[in-house]
């Protein structure tokens, strides 16, 4: 199943890469040899993505930076490398940095290619999110982050998803920050899909279907398997590096529509209740 999860991890980099907020993203762009055309540059779509992308990554960010437990487990990270920019500035804290042994083996090799140290406190390892228990965290409290996961399983699993980490978090105390508050929409509505590219690859995966109905339907989601909601992130769009570029190449009609329909997502922290 985590294939469908890590199908998406190489293709954001073409917008994580155009950020200056998102550490090494374009040295592992670089890697993959992952170039934005020309004509992108201009385009609405492509700067409405990056925003949204760049959003989304500094959401966790955001509760990083907060954060007061020993260590931090990041569920299926792709080739992010936030767990290294984390331990540079939190030395002493530990980071479970996790994904399918493939994207791991992977990320070494990016590692080494930046010919960048690795602090001990940096943990690379497998994982299974149905059973998190089977894997080697720390019995100490933990702070679970994670950024697109959930829409990639059914409700079902959604379901299996949360229980684990429920298990997890009863366990060991700590809270969960997922971005992953989707509700339903075309990738189309605000023209940031335009070549439809992403809507045929959501299709199929069937991601939409996995979306949430409303946001009141995911907060009662999350009651229902275990958990309830401590803080909600605020957008801090002063930070954000592609606003400007957005700004730039939009008109009026673009921004209003983006006003008015771009709030899909949300940065939810979580509790056990």
């Amino acid at each position: 199943m985590l294939e469908k999860v890590t199908d998406t991890a190489r293709e954001l980099l073409l917008f994580k890469s155009e950020t200056t907020t998102i550490p090494y993203a374009k040295e592992v762009a670089n890697y993959f040899g992952i170039c934005v055309p020309q004509e992108l540059r201009s385009d609405f779509g492509f700067w409405a993505s990056v925003l949204h992308f760049e959003m989304r990554y500094l959401s966790l960010d955001f509760y990083l930076e907060k954060n007061d437990s020993p260590a931090v487990l990041e569920l299926s990270s792709g080739f992010s490398l936030r767990g290294l920019e984390y331990v540079r500035k939190n030395p002493g804290k530990i980071y479970f940095d996790t994904d399918l042994q493939s994207i791991m083996n992977v990320k070494m090799d990016i590692l080494q290619h930046l010919d960048s140290p690795i602090p001990n406190t940096l943990k690379f390892q497998e994982l299974d999110v149905f059973k998190l228990d089977n894997n080697r965290i720390e019995e100490c409290e933990l702070l679970i982050v994670n950024e697109g996961l959930l829409m990639y399983y059914t409700e079902t699993e959604q379901c299996r998803i949360l229980k684990s980490i429920y298990s997890v978090l009863e366990k060991n105390g700590g809270t969960w920050v997922t971005a992953d508050v989707y509700i339903k929409h075309e990738t189309g509505e605000v023209g940031s899909d335009k070549d439809q590219k992403w809507e045929r690859f959501f299709k199929s995966k069937n991601v939409n279907e996995n979306y949430f109905d409303s946001f009141d339907q995911a907060e009662q989601f999350f009651y229902d398997n275990g958990f309830i909601i401590e803080d909600k992130y605020e957008p801090e769009f002063e930070k954000f590096s592609s606003l400007a570029h957005l700004l730039g190449v939009a008109s009026a009609e673009q921004i209003e529509l983006l006003r008015n329909k771009g709030n899909v997502q949300q940065t939810w922290k979580l509790k056990v209740r």
